[in-house]
């Protein structure tokens, strides 16, 4: 009886990717973690977002007793026009500010992702305008995660 081979790290990477329950979205690469750091910097400074703060979690660790195992990051960003905006239709929404990605590598494949701005805030909020920008805001992730690949 053969065995199946066994799928390389990125194509079960991806299919985990795809199958997010539709709440989030993300990307994932086979090159370096540092290229994906450095593709995902460039995509943001090319974007409405700016760059807030990068929490490196092998940094945070560094000296304790707990280790990943792998690198793992998580970027902070800000739209200043559109927080704005969210922020005057409905103040209680700014737990949602601001937005994270996630990046981490596992088998050498990295991936990148964030939760779905429609997601969270169909949660939190039932107001059609805010619906709306959370889908122009989820339109600019999707944008600039597909810059990362």
């Amino acid at each position: 009886m053969n065995a199946r081979p066994s799928p390389e790290p990125f194509d079960v990477l991806k299919a985990e990717a795809c199958i997010r329950k539709g709440n989030t979205l993300a990307v994932v690469s086979c090159r370096t973690f540092d290229e994906v750091a450095t593709r995902l910097e460039a995509c943001i400074a090319l974007s409405p977002f700016a760059l807030i703060s990068v929490h490196d979690f092998g940094r945070i660790f560094l000296g304790s007793d707990f280790e990943l195992g792998h690198r793992s990051r998580v970027y902070e960003v800000c739209d200043a026009v559109s927080a704005a905006q969210l922020l005057s239709m409905d103040p209680s929404l700014g737990h949602m500010l601001p937005y994270r990605i996630a990046m981490h590598d596992h088998g050498g494949v990295v991936t990148v992702s964030t939760p779905m701005p429609t997601v969270i805030v169909a949660e939190f909020s039932g107001t059609a305008a805010v619906d709306r920008m959370a889908g122009a805001v989820q339109t600019d992730l999707q944008h600039l995660l597909s810059g990362v690949v």
